[in-house]
């Protein structure tokens, strides 16, 4: 059995269309491969602000050969009615079709059609640049040389490269072969834009997520959450403080950055004045920012 690694890696996704784009890449893909007789064992989708990434594991090199019995004109059926039949079954002559005899006693042809399986690999080169062209983004846009062409990829933000390797765990995986809006599929991803920025050469997911996270990504968006959080908890704590928590806010976090390290701030203590709810939420819309508060008191700090 074999595996598929998808990177699509672009320019910063806005945090809340992430979720659902992964969600969406998974689902897009799988059931294509489905529809083409193609199962796997498990599928598992990833975001970060700046990609999309699918592992797909058990995939079977080949689809399954089809066998098709499809039901023609009766016997002795005018000739436009036998070359129809012929045609839609791809026989040359009703020498290559079988006669069978229903409950009344008619007769009629009957083509056995089968249909070697195609390689997955080729599969994917068929279904994947499809699927990355008409991605239902809620919005997309276009750039470069071609942007005013209609027809030109249109994405979130810009694409930059893709990553799309298939193969089994005891050999090197082999790239699947297509492109589009001028990007080839390869096996070269990059890492933080600014602390890890080089190319870096992947096989599989194993090596994948490993190398981004060398290269200071975090590609789960769950592990960032539970990074963030638990940094937060233990940087107010040792200023004597206790985090005024905010689900929605660190799913939002979460996805501004590939690299999450929480800071402490201050802000002159002479704004406590303001009421505290004006205070949490103009930090929280516009700085992205959690507020702290005194455990004793309940009261919101300068931090």
């Amino acid at each position: 059995m074999s595996d598929l690694l998808l990177e699509l890696f672009s320019e910063e996704i806005p945090a809340r269309m992430q979720a659902q784009a992964a969600a969406e890449l998974k689902k897009l893909v799988t059931d294509a491969l489905v529809e083409r007789g193609v199962t796997y064992e498990a599928a598992n989708a990833f975001v970060t602000p700046r990609r999309l990434t699918l592992n797909i594991v058990g995939l079977p090199a080949r689809q399954p050969d089809q066998r098709e019995e499809k039901k023609g004109p009766r016997v002795g059926a005018p000739e436009a009615a036998v070359q129809g039949f012929l045609k839609s079954a791809g026989l040359a002559s009703l020498d290559e079709a079988r006669i069978e005899t229903d409950k009344k006693g008619g007769q009629f042809y009957v083509a056995v059609i089968e249909r070697k399986g195609a390689a997955t690999l080729d599969v994917l080169a068929e279904i994947l640049p499809n699927i990355i062209r008409n991605f239902p983004w809620p919005k997309a846009m276009r750039w470069g040389v071609h942007s005013a062409d209609p027809n030109c990829l249109r994405w979130v933000r810009p694409l930059h490269a893709i990553v799309a390797t298939f193969g089994p765990e005891t050999e090197d995986p082999e790239i699947v072969a297509f492109e589009i809006g001028g990007i080839k599929a390869g096996n070269v991803t990059y890492g933080h834009r600014f602390m890890a920025p080089q190319p870096i050469k992947v096989r599989r997911f194993d090596d994948y997520h490993l190398a981004l996270d060398k290269a200071k990504v975090v590609l789960d968006p769950a592990r960032r959450r539970d990074i963030i959080l638990h940094d937060c908890r233990d940087l107010a704590f040792a200023q004597g403080l206790e985090l005024v928590e905010d689900e929605g806010l660190l799913h939002e976090v979460a996805g501004l950055v590939e690299w999450p390290v929480v800071l402490m701030g201050e802000f002159d203590e002479s704004f406590l004045d303001i009421p505290g709810e004006v205070i949490r939420a103009t930090i929280r819309a516009n700085q992205k920012c959690f507020v702290l508060r005194d455990p004793e008191t309940g009261k919101l700090a300068n931090k």
